[in-house]
């Protein structure tokens, strides 16, 4: 009866998904216009997405891009269809891509987020703040002497905006593991901004810390996302899409839950589960890296276990520099003892001697300091506290 499930599971996913083969978004940001007023900022190579809502009352952004360029080209798009300034900034998750370019617009500009969101935003410590306002080197004398916390106006469950004749609906999905995102949607004009769960041919990014959430959470926001009936969905991450790319992903978590079980009750371990998990189901979807994370949260849904608590130690470390990539998201740093460190530079990190992380290149010297989890795979690498390097 399981193979059975999984089966069908399967074949429904492969039908619906198998127009949108290889659909990664290109090597350019796209600006697309969704409906009057309203444009979709889809971000290079599936980087993250964002949302603009032009009224007559001053411009509504959804997410900020996955860099500083990014938050950079953001806003001269905008400059290309109106004068008006950025009012609000909605952060549709609390994830250094989506939130990370908000400065650019403060002081001016409130950031919307959940209560969660602004939780964690005003218990930032001193070198995020630090970080926060020296982001965009032009906008930090207009920070000098603030704090994140000051523009930031939260809700709890649902929020709606109105402004310049345009009604835009901000939702919130109860759950306990649900980190504080935030859906957007356009009920007008049948146009949504489909938060974390609306995944587009990119493999979720859930962690055993269930600092994303869990399956649960996401099948939970994307029920209520379902029943909206959206005429086009923006998702974090991919192309654009449809209601009916909502369900895809529905079925792909069902069906992932489902393998997780199977292996479960044929009694093999954590180890031989994560070595065995795949969706090959959906093999050209991006981000295959997130299986290992995905297959032990499932796991530790399953077992009615909650989440790792994830202590950390900080280290240093001093190198140069043997990879960079994804706009210096993701770097190996090769010390002289020949040790190679895999770091992740998140929107936190300090960084001295480059303007941001998409001027960081090959050969650089770099000292940096760095987390290490304990009993916890950092898959994509250790988050860097603290880099500074010297020009090649």
């Amino acid at each position: 009866m399981l193979r059975a499930v999984m089966k069908s599971l399967a074949l429904v996913a492969g039908l619906i998904w198998a127009g949108s083969a290889l659909a990664i978004t290109g090597e350019t940001a796209q600006f697309v216009k969704l409906a009057d007023d309203v444009y979709a900022y889809v971000g290079k190579r599936n980087d993250a997405n964002a949302m603009v809502i032009v009224t007559n009352q001053g411009v509504v952004l959804v997410d900020t891009g996955n860099s500083q360029p990014d938050t950079r080209d953001i806003a001269e798009k905008i400059k290309s269809v109106t004068n008006q300034p950025v009012r609000y900034v909605v952060i549709s998750q609390y994830h250094g891509d989506h939130f990370g370019g908000s400065p650019f617009f403060m002081p001016a500009a409130n950031v919307i987020v959940h209560d969660k969101v602004a939780k964690e935003i005003a218990a930032m410590k001193p070198y995020q703040i630090k970080s926060w306002r020296k982001r965009f080197p032009e906008r930090t004398a207009a920070l000098e002497g603030l704090a994140p916390i000051d523009m930031v106006i939260s809700f709890s469950d649902r929020m709606t905006l109105n402004l310049g004749g345009k009604r835009i609906e901000l939702i919130y999905v109860e759950d306990t593991y649900n980190t504080g995102d935030v859906a957007v949607w356009l009920p007008d004009v049948g146009v949504m901004h489909g938060s974390f769960a609306a995944y587009r041919d990119r493999h979720p990014d859930i962690r055993p810390d269930y600092s994303h959430g869990t399956t649960i959470t996401m099948l939970k926001q994307l029920e209520a996302l379902l029943a909206l009936k959206p005429r086009v969905v923006v998702p974090s991450h991919g192309p654009l899409g449809t209601v009916t790319d909502l369900q895809v992903m529905v079925d792909y978590i069902l069906l992932a839950r489902q393998k997780v079980r199977v292996m479960m009750s044929e009694g093999q371990t954590l180890p031989q589960i994560i070595k065995n998990f795949h969706m090959n189901e959906f093999k050209d979807w991006d981000r295959a890296t997130h299986f290992d994370w995905m297959a032990e949260t499932i796991h530790r849904e399953l077992s009615g276990q909650g989440p790792i608590i994830v202590t950390v130690k900080e280290l240093s470390a001093t190198g140069e520099f043997t990879r960079v990539v994804e706009a210096g998201r993701n770097l190996t740093l090769k010390t002289a003892k020949g040790e190679e460190i895999r770091l992740r530079v998140t929107s936190d990190t300090n960084i001295e001697g480059a303007s941001d992380r998409t001027r960081l290149a090959l050969g650089m010297k770099a000292r940096v300091l760095y987390k290490e989890p304990e009993d916890f795979n950092p898959a994509l690498g250790y988050d860097v506290i603290e880099l500074e390097v010297a020009p090649k």
